[in-house]
């Protein structure tokens, strides 16, 4: 196997980072961070997804692609004027930065987890091979990279989510399937090699899914107990794990991705979806994915049941900028 160099920020700052490096002016002042109404514009955005879906078996299910055009929509579906300010202001600043790196965004962001939640906002970070956008949770309304955004998070849960892009090495490219295995791993924050399948000290088949989008799965059980388990299966080009709990709290989360999935679409590159239970119902989530020498990835912060639907949304809505 050939090693893999890589152009990129630490994977823990990608994911954690909560704000550092401010720039911009900050003109755009969102609106409260709940559904609102009207499109940010008219104009149609090309998206990097294509019409394959992420599993090599074709979905029975007559629902398409989502359309590609430049309205910022929650996960439930209504358009948010917040919402589409924020995540144009946050291109427009890093278009800003000339970088010479490609721009995208997800057209579809995660809701707020309820009532009482503040003001969305964002910082943008980019250098010669990274950028990414970290979606903020205020309490009070301020624009993109304004420089006081740390001194008014808002509690519970302030880190919204995130979404970037990294540049790979050249030097060695990433060609085959366990070098992509490596990178995608080597990435994700959520992944950990101490829940690696030859660390397992059990295993059994089970299945995810309900009716037509049923797979199967494995689930790994670690330290001789099912207190700590993995379950892991594959759509396409696509690893899937759901980890952090126990198998019966995990497969809950397993059939609604494996459900949601069976009628929308991936990327058509090798991703990784990693899932880590926060509570017995609840999880946070991140994905990566390898187009060409590009790394890409999203991230949803807030822990609910919910949550890695709404991170499979913001891929499935991937959707170039210029």
């Amino acid at each position: 196997m050939r090693k893999v160099t890589l152009l990129t920020l630490a994977p823990t700052a990608l994911f954690l980072m909560a704000g550092c490096g401010f720039s911009g002016s900050g003109t755009v002042v969102p609106t409260a961070h709940s559904s609102g109404s009207a499109p940010v514009s008219s104009q149609t955005i090309p998206t990097t997804n294509s019409s394959t879906p992420s599993s090599s078996t074709t979905p029975t299910s007559s629902v398409a692609p989502s359309s590609s055009a430049s309205t910022i929509t929650t996960t439930t579906g209504s358009p948010s004027v917040s919402n589409a300010s924020v995540t144009m202001q946050a291109m427009q600043d890093l278009s800003k930065d000339n970088t010479g790196l490609p721009l995208a965004y997800p057209s579809v962001l995660p809701p707020p987890p309820g009532p009482g939640f503040g003001y969305l906002t964002a910082t943008t970070h980019a250098n010669t091979t990274s950028w990414f956008v970290q979606l903020l949770d205020t309490s009070t309304p301020l624009g993109v990279n304004n420089p006081t955004i740390a001194s008014h998070l808002a509690p519970p849960a302030p880190y919204v989510g995130s979404w970037g892009l990294t540049l790979l090495g050249t030097a060695l490219p990433v060609t085959t399937t366990p070098e992509r295995a490596g990178v995608l791993r080597s990435q994700n924050p959520l992944w950990s090699a101490s829940e690696a399948a030859i660390k397992a000290t059990g295993s059994s088949k089970v299945s995810v899914g309900n009716n037509g989008a049923t797979l199967g799965a494995t689930v790994y059980t670690y330290n001789n107990t099912g207190s700590t388990a993995k379950i892991m299966w594959t759509e396409g080009n696509w690893t899937i794990a759901v980890v952090g709990s126990t198998a019966a709290n995990e497969q809950p989360i397993a059939n609604s991705i494996v459900d949601y999935l069976h009628t929308h679409y991936l990327p058509p590159y090798p991703g990784l979806i990693m899932v880590q239970m926060t509570s017995p119902t609840n999880a946070v989530t991140r994905i990566d994915w390898i187009q060409g020498d590009q790394l890409l990835y999203v991230a949803t912060r807030q822990p609910m049941s919910t949550n890695p639907i709404d991170a499979a949304a913001m891929v499935v809505h991937w959707t170039g900028y210029h």
